[in-house]
């Protein structure tokens, strides 16, 4: 080994132990002396507070800072002079770590070059009335000793914080910031009053609430980040330049500046491919709980800003700029896929009125996306006021029916056809809104085919355009055609937006329709229940939650034409059901949810006229009516052909010629298919025959071949018949009546049985009217009982069957 070698190590190792012996010297002096250090330190201390500092216990560390001294300071605690009060102390820590210039303590002087502080808390109090337990840091008044130099500060050029909470609870402000440090460490370079600050740290935060009323931003959100800080001393402003910080893992950039001259702050944030609901856990809670009404599902770019004051009450202004393209929008309404815009959440809305819900907006521009398979576009779309949100915005779309099945799969079924739609739409988006929805604008649809499942009707050759204008809906140039139909309408629906939901038994539908040709056959539905309709199975339904929300509106369509009320004003040329053909049919009827109200319908039938007022009960399958109308000159056997044969077996449209004028107050009852129900028609029919007969009636025929023999009972004419027959179910009662025709006379009065039942009596003159052709009216009426007068009694007996004739006189 080399002289000069071996002579530096032996210079290096009595180095190392002279430095070793003066260490632990000064381990040994601060052992001896911690009495008195901790007594200096506490003077020094409690000379510049208006409080009170109390340490546990100090002793060197001998390992901890080697070569340097390290002194460690336990159950340190300072209160201010109010803390029997408010139970607050401003600094409470187990541990903490000095590490000194071991040359200033031979001269009685603490610097300061390194702190260390663990397991405790920082906790700043500041009561209702503006006290806070800082004024524990203002200097007291005291004139300064004789002989005593000026003190310098005690220079520290390190920190390290471990587990430690770092408290700000201001009751007055209402605002209250809590931090969990895990671990803390920085320096600090101090030149011409500036103090540059660099620090790593892991952070928890509970609390970051400006005010607590409306929650904490970055709540139990993990903070890790090597910052760099500057502060000037002077000015009293604290920078943070734009750099990277992990929120919970995610990287942002921010930036940040607090001047605590003004109490001013400014905080910028900007992150890119983000998670809506991770960004909007980071707002205060009454922001982040109105945005988890809405969520987009892939990241997106962000950009946050706040500012305010530190020491005003309130919540901070707040402005969140978001852009994404290809995106998937998710709102109570549904989801909202191919989404591209770009938007922002701004609580200062107007500016001058508060940072505030009310006052608060989300915002989105050059939105595109598709809503159940549906194109929309919008230049703005809003929706302002969180505590009772109104979204509003312009909506264009262009797209084929079939697209609407989705959402009306339980009621419509497109098969084709177009539609374009322009509409601005202003109101609640919430299942629970109570705001009055407005519309404006109007939806076009061309060549539409479609089936309404509930009653499985076609309908083709469909065109319309429903026009909104506030919450009323018009529905105009109507055109459909069914199998055996054609209809043109125009419509209007008072009060739609807002009582779709809310009360559709109140919506009344205006109905103008006109018509060449309707075959009410094919709505005859509406006189039995609704059926359930099963919803055809699409793409856009394969989750359980995407059906909910689909078939909520759907259902509700179903929901709304089935309780709302109807008013109808029909023209047509002709009208078909079943037996019955009409023309130049006029009808004002109303549908209700429980009838069909007949207010005023005339129309021309069987040569004649009839002029009807009435109602229909609807009950399912029996529905009760209620008819009364005025029959004016129609031919006899076609109204009872028509109404197939109103029950009667015995009596049909075949036995029946002549011209009926009628006055008809009858009830009765309907089945759904429409036929009249057996035996259930009660009422009056006062009636009129002119040129009428009575063709094969198969009881008076048995009446000629019983007694007169030589008369043609099977064509029997009259010129005028008439009685008022009173209908009583399963009969009808025939008042005394008498019949003068070109075969015999006859006076009749009794009982007609549906089916059975049958009891009337005849008193027939022997007389032929034949050989009277040329007597006059009186002659006739004269001579009409001379002679021999039969009395007949037609009767089933009750026991159905055929009526038979036989020899009888009614009881007195």
């Amino acid at each position: 080994m080399p002289k000069w070698l071996r002579i530096s190590l032996k210079a290096g190792a009595v180095l190392l132990g002279l430095v070793i012996l003066l260490w632990l010297a000064l381990a040994f002096y601060i052992q001896q002396h911690r009495k008195a250090l901790l007594e200096q330190i506490i003077e020094k201390a409690n000379q510049r507070l208006n409080g009170k500092l109390t340490i546990g216990d100090i002793s060197p560390s001998l390992l901890r800072s080697f070569p340097q001294v390290s002194i460690a300071l336990k159950d340190v605690e300072l209160r201010d002079s109010l803390f029997a009060q408010h139970k607050h102390p401003l600094l409470s820590v187990r541990r903490i770590f000095v590490k000194v210039n071991t040359f200033t303590l031979l001269r009685n002087h603490l610097d300061v070059r390194e702190i260390t502080l663990e397991d405790g808390a920082f906790y700043s109090f500041t009561n209702l009335e503006g006290y806070t337990n800082a004024s524990v840091f203002k200097h007291r008044d005291k004139p300064a000793k004789e002989g005593s130099g000026t003190d310098r500060e005690a220079d520290i050029a390190s920190l390290e914080l471990r587990n430690m909470q770092f408290v700000v609870d201001n009751k007055q402000k209402n605002k209250l910031f809590s931090i969990q440090i895990h671990s803390l460490k920085g320096n600090a370079d101090a030149e011409d009053g500036n103090w540059r600050l660099h620090l790593r740290t892991n952070m928890l935060v509970n609390s970051f609430a400006f005010n607590l009323e409306r929650g904490s931003f970055l709540k139990n959100k993990t903070l890790e980040t090597t910052l760099e800080l500057n502060f000037n001393r002077n000015n009293r402003v604290l920078s943070i330049p734009a750099q990277p910080i992990e929120i919970d893992k995610h990287p942002f950039n921010i930036g940040a500046m607090f001047n605590f001259k003004t109490q001013q702050f400014i905080i910028n944030i900007t992150t890119e491919n983000v998670l809506f609901r991770s960004a909007a856990s980071m707002l205060s809670d009454n922001i982040s709980g109105k945005l988890y009404n809405y969520d987009i599902q892939k990241p997106m770019n962000v950009e946050a800003h706040l500012s305010g004051y530190l020491n005003r009450p309130g919540t901070p202004r707040v402005l969140v700029k978001w852009s994404t393209a290809n995106n998937t929008l998710v709102t109570r309404a549904g989801e909202w896929t191919d989404c591209s815009f770009s938007g922002n959440f701004n609580n200062e809305r107007h500016p001058g009125m508060g940072y505030t819900d009310e006052n608060s907006a989300i915002s989105f521009y050059q939105f595109k996306a598709k809503w159940w398979g549906l194109p929309f576009s919008s230049d703005t779309v809003d929706i302002v006021n969180l505590t009772q949100p109104v979204l509003s915005g312009r909506f264009k779309s262009n797209f084929n029916l079939q697209e609407l099945n989705d959402i009306t799969g339980e009621t419509f079924q497109f098969t084709q056809g177009t539609a374009s739609a322009d509409v601005f739409y202003k109101g609640g988006i919430g299942d629970k809104d109570t705001v009055t929805p407005q519309m404006e604008g109007a939806v076009k649809v061309q060549n539409g085919a479609m089936e309404y499942l509930p009653r499985n009707l076609q309908i083709g050759n469909c065109s319309a355009t429903i026009a909104f204008n506030g919450q009323d809906v018009y529905v105009m140039n109507v055109h459909m055609q069914t199998a055996k139909s054609e209809l043109a309408m125009e419509g209007s629906i008072r009060n739609l937006l807002r009582l779709y939901f809310e009360a559709p038994e109140k919506i009344l539908m205006d109905w103008n329709i006109t018509s060449p040709k309707v075959d009410l056959n094919e709505f005859k539905f509406f006189l039995s229940p609704r059926k359930q309709a099963t919803a055809v199975k699409t793409k856009a339904q394969s989750t359980a939650a995407m059906q909910r929300k689909a078939s909520r509106i759907a259902k509700q369509l179903n929901v709304m034409l089935e309780l709302c009320n109807m008013n109808m004003r029909l023209q047509l040329g002709q009208l078909n059901y079943q037996r019955f053909n009409a023309q130049k049919v006029v009808a004002d009827l109303s549908l209700t949810q429980s009838d069909i109200l007949l207010r005023q319908i005339s129309l021309a039938h069987a040569g004649g006229s009839l002029l009807l007022k009435g109602s229909i009960h609807q009950q399912g399958n029996n529905n009760r009516f209620k008819l009364n109308g005025a029959i004016n000159n129609v031919h006899i056997d076609q109204l009872w052909y028509a109404f197939d044969n109103f029950g009667m077996e015995s009596l049909t449209s075949r036995n029946l010629k002549g011209n009926l004028s009628a006055k008809v107050d009858i009830t009765g009852n309907l089945y759904d298919n429409g036929k009249i129900t057996p035996r259930s028609i009660y009422g009056t029919v006062g009636f009129d025959l002119r040129q009428g007969a009575l063709l094969n009636f198969e009881p008076l025929e048995g009446i000629a071949s019983a007694v007169f023999f030589n008369r043609n009972l099977s064509n029997i004419q009259f010129e005028n018949l008439s009685n008022t027959l009173q209908l009583q179910g399963n009969k009808i009662i025939i008042p005394p009546m008498q019949i003068n025709s070109t075969a015999l006379y006859m006076d009749i009065t009794g009982v007609y049985g549906i089916p059975t039942g049958t009891d009337i009596y005849l008193d027939v003159p022997l007389r032929n009217p034949k050989k009277e052709e040329d007597l006059s009216k009186d002659e006739k009426k004269a001579r009409r009982k001379k002679g021999i007068v039969i009395h007949l009694h037609a009767t089933d007996e009750n026991k159905g069957g055929k009526v038979k004739i036989k020899m009888g006189k009614k009881p007195d």
